[in-house]
């Protein structure tokens, strides 16, 4: 009993030793003016301790006076830091400075809980349901029962959605239990979609399909149709490769139906599917969409269909969905002349917010490793396998920004022209869309023109003939990607600080040497030539005959695309082997689809009757030619 007491009052004593010690060490400073970032570095530098801040709250600029410059780690930050906004307290050998608590703050609102049931007018609950408090992203769902809870602040307003029905919204006020009855939707669930070999109302088909209608208000400046639907439409995830300009989009609907396969959907334009093919030819790191071509603001609705809505139409081709996209059509009885001319700007999101170590600190940090290394395995100078400690050869000079030196604010313009009309018997619809856009990477941009015309005409009643074509022409100045060894943001981080692009002969610095670390990322930039030419025509030629209930589409439908791939590295580029190098690749695609398609409708009371029958017919074809040189 006695040993164990004493090794408990050893114990304590030890650790209040420890402790004292820590508080009690000795630091140095200057008196005058500092920055929090010096006093920190020279506390961190002179004792053992490590501090700990975050970075939105604690400004390291901020400067603040000394006038005890000799003391102890508290007696100095109790001095630097009296009269700021800015506090500290001691655990062990950590300080941890966070912002002084503002007094006279509002009070923290009161919650209260609420319970209720949704149901419809026949008296069904609904399950699923969404109840939102307005304003905010607090929520829940009605469970099987129809019965939700949901903890919400006093003077909420609860708004309760479904699909099918008509959202409603009830104020809390004094209430604990909140019953609701939500009414059908019936405009939205008579609203037509498009469903492939035909048209459906949304009502019969509304857990399989999901719509989406571009309007100026949802529009984005995007350049794939398929990134409009980024968090827009239920069950659908879409991402792109990169921030890359007209980098391949990956989208997945109802999850990832292959860890190995490709988990893309079969997109279909005007009913024509369309090859989505890697635009890049030559591997500079990472896909392109070859969808980024089309223009946008033709496009009228973009319907998802989902599980067996798109297996019974496009078979195997639509394992993973299909995205079908309708473009605009003349309206009967008006006609609009629509000019949008819209710019913007873009730029690297967020670049201070990673922070790099200075020339001091990266050399001492360096230096401190090396030491290690050779201490460790018994070098010393002049011994096969010691590493030389490093310097920094421009002492006194700033540090270089690599990732200001290759990124830039990126410019966009689009002018966008359309007519469009209509009688009872003819509808036309016409648009011509200029876009250019710069990316955030030096060198990297888009130039893209698109040309449409569509018009249907009903020569008798039982017989209507169409036409829908387009021109589309899309350059991209690409950079490298990041699943190659001239990827640009890459090459740019991981250089040194202290180091220079530039020799003061205006000469490059060479990567993987002495100079420099990683490749010169403006060497690569600047010494090289790399775009892709893609030319994308779609067309479709139509002739519909109606008989009472029963209807033939009879259509041919086209899809060409042409595209270029050109790299030119010279003898000044890494990868230019001193004598410079050319890859050209040509790909011709071509897929032309017959069409036809038989449908009969009927309605015998309450049950509705629809029998399509189909004869397709389609052929395509790929051929791509590459050729290399090199001095």
């Amino acid at each position: 009993m006695r040993l164990t007491v004493f090794f408990l009052l050893f114990i304590i004593f030890e650790a209040y030793s420890v402790n004292s010690y820590s508080q009690n060490q000795k630091v140095r400073m200057n008196k005058g003016i500092a920055t929090l970032a010096e006093i920190i570095r020279q506390i961190e530098k002179q004792t053992d301790y490590l501090f700990i801040y975050n970075e939105r709250e604690v400004s390291l600029k901020r400067k603040v006076a000394i006038s005890t410059p000799n003391g102890t780690v508290a007696s100095l930050l109790m001095d630097a830091l009296k009269g700021t906004e800015f506090s500290y307290t001691m655990e062990g050998k950590h300080i941890i400075l966070t912002k002084k608590q503002v007094e006279g703050r509002t009070p923290t609102q009161h919650k209260k809980r609420i319970t209720g049931l949704v149901k419809e007018t026949s008296g069904e609950v609904v399950v699923g349901c969404n109840v939102t408090v307005k304003g905010t992203t607090i929520g829940t769902i009605t469970d099987i029962n129809g019965k939700y809870s949901l903890e919400v602040p006093e003077h909420a307003t609860l708004v309760f959605s479904f699909l099918g029905y008509k959202s409603m919204e009830y104020p809390v006020k004094a209430q604990q239990n909140i019953n609701v009855t939500l009414s059908e939707d019936s405009k939205a669930l008579n609203e037509v979609v498009v469903v492939g070999y035909g048209t459906q109302r949304k009502a019969l088909v509304t857990n399989a399909i999901s719509s989406f209608k571009p309007t100026e208000s949802n529009m984005r400046p995007v350049l794939s149709p398929s990134e409009l639907l980024q968090g827009r439409v239920a069950g659908v995830t879409v991402s792109t490769g990169s921030g890359n300009l007209g980098s391949s989009e990956r989208m997945s609907i109802r999850g990832a139906a292959s860890l190995s396969a490709s988990n893309e959907p079969l997109y279909v334009v005007d009913g024509i599917p369309i090859l989505n093919s890697n635009a890049s030819l030559f591997n500079m790191g990472e896909n392109l969409s070859s969808m980024a071509v089309l223009n946008l603001t033709d496009i009228e609705s973009i319907e998802v269909l989902k599980d067996a809505a798109s297996a019974a139409i496009y078979g195997s081709r639509a394992t993973n969905g299909v995205v079908v996209i309708t473009t605009k059509s003349g309206k009967e009885g008006r006609s609009d002349i629509r000019l949008n001319v819209s710019t913007g700007i873009s730029k690297f999101a967020n670049k201070g917010r990673i922070k790099y170590a200075d020339s001091d600190l990266y050399v001492e940090t360096y230096n401190d490793g090396v030491e290690r290394y050779n201490r460790q395995n018994g070098y010393t100078v002049g011994t096969s396998g010691y590493v030389v400690p490093i310097s920094n050869p421009f002492q006194g000079m700033p540090d270089t920004d690599w990732l200001d030196l290759i990124t830039q604010v990126g410019h966009s313009y689009n002018v966008d022209l359309s007519f469009s009309g209509g009688s009872k018997k003819t509808k036309f619809y016409v648009g011509a869309n200029y876009n250019y856009q710069e990316g955030i990477i030096k060198t990297n941009d888009i130039t893209k023109i698109n040309l449409k015309a569509k018009i249907s005409h009903e020569m008798t009643s039982w017989l209507e003939v169409g036409a829908n074509v387009s021109g589309n022409y899309l350059k991209n100045n690409r950079v490298p990607g990041a699943n190659i060894g001239s990827t640009i943001v890459a090459r740019a981080v991981e250089q040194r600080p202290f180091d220079r692009p530039y020799k003061p002969n205006d000469d490059y610095y060479l990567g993987g040497t002495d100079e420099l670390t990683r490749h010169n990322p403006l060497q690569i930039l600047n010494e090289e030539v790399s775009y892709i030419d893609t030319y994308r025509y779609l067309g479709t030629f139509n002739a519909d005959l109606k008989y009472k209930k029963f209807s033939l589409k009879n259509s041919v439908s086209t899809d060409i695309g042409y595209t270029y791939d050109y790299v030119y590295y010279n003898e000044n580029h890494p990868y230019g082997a001193g004598g410079g190098r050319i890859v050209e690749y040509n790909r011709l695609v071509k897929n032309i689809l017959i069409e036809n398609i038989f449908n009969y409708n009927d309605k015998f009371v309450d049950i509705q009757l629809h029998f399509p029958a189909s004869d397709v017919a389609e052929d395509p074809d790929e051929r791509t030619s590459p050729v290399c040189s090199g001095g």
